[in-house]
């Protein structure tokens, strides 16, 4: 069955030149679908037998027993709940940041919201939170960088010597 991403296709097709409309209509559902950020992990990532395949990798699940989540934007929630509908209980942990508003749940990886586009002190703790789980990781383990867009303000840890104000200024100045 196909995804459509446009809501009100019946109305917008019920007037005017119906088949230039239409096929507009799904040029611009296609590149939707192809922009999904949930489709394209779906896509990209997958279980096969003993392997987990990422694109053009493959890694043996045998030698790699621990999976983990760490990121922050605002398509990480989809990219994580993708990864966790293909990977399932593989997945040891995972810290995920998205910004307020962005509802959901993940079943295998703590979810944090926060502050976009200025950071706040909830980015912050929960930056804390990935850090940590960060240095939990081992050199065998398979760990999923998940950064996209907008972790630059829901990410905020800023260096030693500068504080959240600082970073909260230079985004409002940006």
């Amino acid at each position: 069955m196909k995804i459509s991403y446009i809501k009100n296709r019946k109305q917008l097709l019920s007037h005017g030149n119906i088949e230039l409309r239409a096929a507009a209509l799904d040029i611009i559902d296609h590149a939707l679908a192809q922009a999904d950020p949930y489709q394209a992990t779906r896509n990209l990532v997958r279980v096969d037998g003993n392997h987990l395949v990422a694109g053009e990798l493959s890694f043996d699940l045998n030698e790699h027993k621990r999976i983990f989540l760490l990121g922050g934007g605002k398509a990480t929630y989809p990219i994580a709940r993708a990864l966790e509908d293909s990977l399932g209980k593989r997945i040891t942990d995972g810290v995920v940041i998205c910004k307020y508003g962005q509802e959901g749940r993940l079943s295998r990886a703590r979810l944090y919201h926060a502050g976009h586009p200025i950071p706040d002190k909830a980015g912050l703790e929960a930056s804390r939170e990935a850090i940590a789980l960060a240095h939990q990781t081992q050199p065998d383990d398979i760990v999923f960088g998940c950064i996209t867009g907008g972790s630059s303000a829901l990410m905020p840890l800023p260096v030693d010597g500068l504080t959240l104000e600082e970073k909260k200024e230079v985004n409002r100045l940006l």
